[in-house]
């Protein structure tokens, strides 16, 4: 048993020796919103089938750990969410947004096809969010008790980019949560999950 921890090591090793690292920023845009039947039922929302998104501004820094043609990208981002709910009241359009801030800690893998200039890739993996600090809650038509709500979060991560001179990525990206964000203790609960749309561009800078 020894022996073969000693084996498999010693190929994780010389893998990672003969790997290629990037490291880089990125800046981009959020159009972050949830999927959800709940609030259909609900007595303090008599009409939630208007459903917005929101745009937030996200950034942090990447790394990708290059195997050939696969790879392993890893990020940590600021990034900011949320939603937002439009109900006609008396002929009059009112909103409400809730706005979260968010740390995300991302890992995907990554298929890459090298090209002379550019080198388009995909990617799949999982985001993980930690919300910094209480939501916001803008406006005070729509009386929502954001106690109900759970905004640590979990989803599924899917992306298509291209990477241009290997000094630049533009990239677009869909994560779709997989956590039940809306904590109520109720018999009709329904899954509420939250979704983001981002669109985003790395700069390599090692």
């Amino acid at each position: 048993m020894k022996k073969l921890t000693v084996v498999l090591m010693s190929v994780l090793l010389a893998s990672f020796a003969f790997a290629q690292f990037d490291l880089g920023v990125k800046l981009g845009a959020n159009y972050s919103y949830i999927d959800s039947e709940e609030f259909d039922a609900q007595v303090y929302i008599d009409q939630f089938s208007d459903l917005q998104n929101i745009t937030g501004f996200v950034g942090g820094a990447f790394a990708v750990i290059g195997f050939g043609d696969f790879g392993i990208q890893l990020e940590g981002l600021f990034s900011m969410e949320g939603f937002s709910i439009e109900e006609v009241i008396e002929g009059n359009i009112e909103n409400t947004t809730i706005r979260t801030n968010y740390v995300n800690a991302v890992a995907m893998a990554r298929y890459n096809i090298d090209l002379t200039i550019v080198s388009p890739y995909i990617a799949a993996g999982i985001n993980v969010g930690v919300p910094l600090g209480d939501a916001v809650v803008e406006g005070s038509v729509v009386d929502i008790d954001i106690e109900n709500f759970d905004f640590n979060k979990l989803g599924l991560a899917f992306a298509a980019g291209v990477k241009v001179l290997d000094m630049v990525d533009v990239e677009l990206r869909y994560v779709k949560g997989v956590t039940d964000i809306y904590s109520a203790d109720l018999d009709d609960t329904e899954p509420t999950f939250s979704n983001l749309i981002r669109l985003s561009v790395g700069l390599y800078i090692f």
